[in-house]
């Protein structure tokens, strides 16, 4: 416990305030929250996250990964998830670390280390929670305090992220990790879907066609993108168009009707009640909601 408080005032002392941010470290953010009234945000990269106080939650489709001070969160692949935070007040607010993957330096660190690359023995989920030990922390620690000494991170921080990336792929979950870097496997080509299908979210996308982009059976495809995404591609189509919608809204004082043809939806009304189905509120009220939490935040 003593070690997860000092991560906690270390993300106090160097955070930039309320919100989330980016720091001096390429790859690493920095998150203080101290209400649970923030309206749902978007996570749609891979990667590990630790909260230090409070609680926060991931929503896969139907399914909640909840987190909190002892244990982690990693995303293998990027989804288009909503994050909540469920437990924070101005007195004990949510402090919270997150380090994007880099596959690349992964898969070179799988090499150097002689680990196996698994084979698709089994399908699971691209999220998992996990619990948070000793070595991880240390490692966080000391790249949250390279923050205050600028001139070192430079040489540091790319070795303290190689470190917590290695321990990541000695822990009980390095197994989808090590899938998602080996060449052909299931995993990599449902990742490859996945990125096709955001190439291609606002057309009509028939489901042979993108069993063939990835060089899987339809049923194949259709069972391991189930498995890793908790969804169907169709599903995960939508999300993606709703979420590219709520971006443009909140980016431009573009109208709904207008927003929603431009995603790839032909009904306006259908647009507006699967909008509000995924984000809780119609879009022009979640658009308020949003720059009212952006305001808050400055």
């Amino acid at each position: 416990m003593k070690r997860i408080h000092e991560l906690a005032t270390l993300i106090g002392q160097v955070s930039e305030g309320e919100g989330t941010h980016a720091t001096a470290i390429p790859g690493l953010y920095l998150s203080k929250i101290s209400t649970t009234d923030a309206p749902p945000h978007i996570v749609d990269q891979a990667v590990f996250c630790v909260v230090a106080q409070g609680v926060k939650s991931i929503m896969l489709n139907d399914e909640c990964y909840r987190y909190d001070s002892s244990k982690y969160l990693m995303i293998a692949l990027d989804l288009p998830l909503l994050g909540q935070i469920v437990e924070a007040t101005p007195e004990t607010p949510m402090l919270g670390v997150t380090i994007e993957l880099d596959f690349n330096e992964i898969s070179r660190l799988i090499m150097e280390a002689n680990l196996a690359l698994l084979a698709d023995s089994h399908q699971q989920r691209s999220l998992f929670v996990s619990p948070l030990d000793d070595d991880l922390l240390d490692g966080l620690i000391r790249m949250l305090s390279l923050l205050k000494k600028p001139n070192q991170i430079g040489v540091l921080a790319p070795l303290i992220r190689r470190e917590i990336f290695y321990k990541l792929l000695l822990s009980e979950q390095s197994g989808l990790l090590r899938r998602m870097v080996a060449k052909n496997s299931q995993v990599s080509r449902i990742a490859a879907g996945l990125e096709w299908l955001k190439e291609n979210a606002t057309r009509p996308v028939r489901m042979d066609e993108l069993a063939r982009e990835v060089n899987m059976g339809l049923s194949t495809m259709h069972a391991w993108f189930k498995a890793v995404t908790a969804m169907s591609p169709l599903q995960f189509q939508k999300q993606l168009r709703l979420q590219k919608a709520r971006q443009m809204l909140l980016a431009e004082t573009t109208d709904v009707a207008t927003v929603s043809l431009r995603v790839g939806y032909e009904s306006a009304s259908q647009f507006s009640r699967e909008y509000r189905r995924m984000f809780g509120l119609p879009p022009l009220r979640d658009i308020e909601r949003l720059r009212d939490a952006q305001k808050r935040a400055i």
